[in-house]
């Protein structure tokens, strides 16, 4: 692996700064917990929030299995740094039980949506934005299919492909595509 920055400036691997290392070890994080996500998937229970019964929005997102750090199968392809951005290209390589768990969760068998989040850039991260993301994409796919606003959303998720990350005004954004295999919602009691 080699890092090229512009004008032709060419370091080998172990030359990375500090600040490098310290972002490519986050990336690395944030990878694992992504691809782990679109091959095992997530156990999801998100509580909306109500004002009118003084409910406090809570989610939890907690991978069903998480690839192992260290991984052979995860790659750093390139990393490449230009204009103050690092830019690292990587890979994942699945075996065959785990091939047959994407097909399972790419199969018709889960509805699918795709929606976004953000989270501030200062104090947040890409994996809160990410998180932001799973909870928008299932508010927004349940807000056509349920009149009344659920008391708690509880099931499993899987991204169908890598989230998208980016910077937009002053925030990290993602965008996710889910396969949702949710349990029946659980609703409030008639007063």
């Amino acid at each position: 692996m080699e890092i090229v920055s512009p004008g032709e400036n060419v370091r080998e691997t172990g030359e990375l700064s500090e600040r490098e290392e310290k972002a490519l070890n986050i990336l690395l994080e944030d990878a694992r917990w992504a691809v782990s996500g679109m091959i095992y998937g997530y156990s999801v229970t998100w509580t909306p929030s109500s004002v009118a019964r003084a409910v406090d929005e809570e989610l939890l997102i907690e991978p069903l299995v998480l690839i192992p750090r260290g991984d052979p199968r995860m790659k750093t392809v390139s990393v490449v740094r230009e204009n103050d951005f690092i830019h690292i290209l990587l890979e994942y390589t699945p075996d065959a039980t785990q091939e047959s768990r994407l097909e399972g969760w790419n199969g018709e068998a889960y509805p699918s949506a795709t929606g976004s989040g953000t989270a501030p850039i200062n104090f947040g991260s890409r994996r809160e934005a990410m998180e932001a993301a799973v909870r928008e994409t299932l508010r927004a796919w349940l807000r056509v299919r349920e009149y009344n606003r659920p008391r708690e959303v509880k099931g499993r998720v899987a991204f169908t492909e890598f989230p998208i990350t980016g910077l937009s005004s002053g925030s990290i954004r993602a965008v996710v595509t889910l396969r949702m295999d949710l349990e029946p919602l659980r609703h409030y009691a008639v007063d």
